[in-house]
């Protein structure tokens, strides 16, 4: 899946977000592009910021996709739920796996926890049955 970003600010910081995009598997956050449109520069210092997502160390990096979605779901942040659990899915998480790190938010988070993630997940899930 090639990344399409298309911007005025010159190669490198385009090469940086189609970089993110590849090491995601081929998908860019909104909130990425977004921040690539109005502040171009800002995608180095995420770049640098999400190597330690972006690549294997102790934990694979499927693990800590699946506990960077469990903090944005217990942190409340509904826009960020659908990002993390679609680069957890890209990086080999299967359903069960998602539905396990929701579990483990709702017993860490309490059960506004689901209300935030599910339609990140719903929408999710319908991607991965079509």
């Amino acid at each position: 899946m090639e990344v399409k970003i298309m911007c005025g600010c010159g190669d490198r910081h385009g090469e940086i977000m189609r970089a993110l995009g590849d090491k995601m598997g081929g998908y860019v956050p909104e909130t990425l592009k977004a921040i690539y449109d109005h502040r171009p520069e800002l995608v180095e210092l995420i770049e640098r910021l999400d190597r330690v997502l972006l690549e294997d160390g102790a934990l694979d990096k499927k693990t800590k996709r699946l506990i960077a979605l469990a903090c944005v779901i217990t942190r409340m942040c509904e826009d960020c739920v659908y990002p993390q659990a679609k680069v957890a899915v890209n990086y080999g998480a299967t359903k069960e796996e998602i539905l396990e790190t929701l579990e483990v938010c709702m017993i860490t988070g309490g059960v506004p926890t689901f209300s935030i993630a599910k339609s990140g997940i719903s929408k999710l899930f319908k991607e991965m049955e079509d």
